[in-house]
């Protein structure tokens, strides 16, 4: 199953991984408001987020290594 890198909410920036963040957007992903149900550990091995508009993606695309 192959997973669009494309931001459904602005439709102009790239969902990232964590692996593909910086140490800034990484802090400012720590502190988004995130869903009970999901820890950050889990955040980091399974979301995406955009960093035009920080949506976060929790389709469950496992990042790649």
């Amino acid at each position: 199953m192959e997973f669009s890198n494309q931001c459904p909410r602005c439709r102009a920036g790239r969902l990232r991984g964590w692996s593909e963040l910086n140490d800034e957007d990484r802090e400012l992903v720590r502190r988004l408001p995130a869903s009970g149900e999901y820890s950050l550990e889990e955040r980091k091995a399974t979301h995406r987020w955009c960093k035009r508009c920080w949506y976060e993606s929790t389709s469950g695309a496992a990042e790649k290594a």
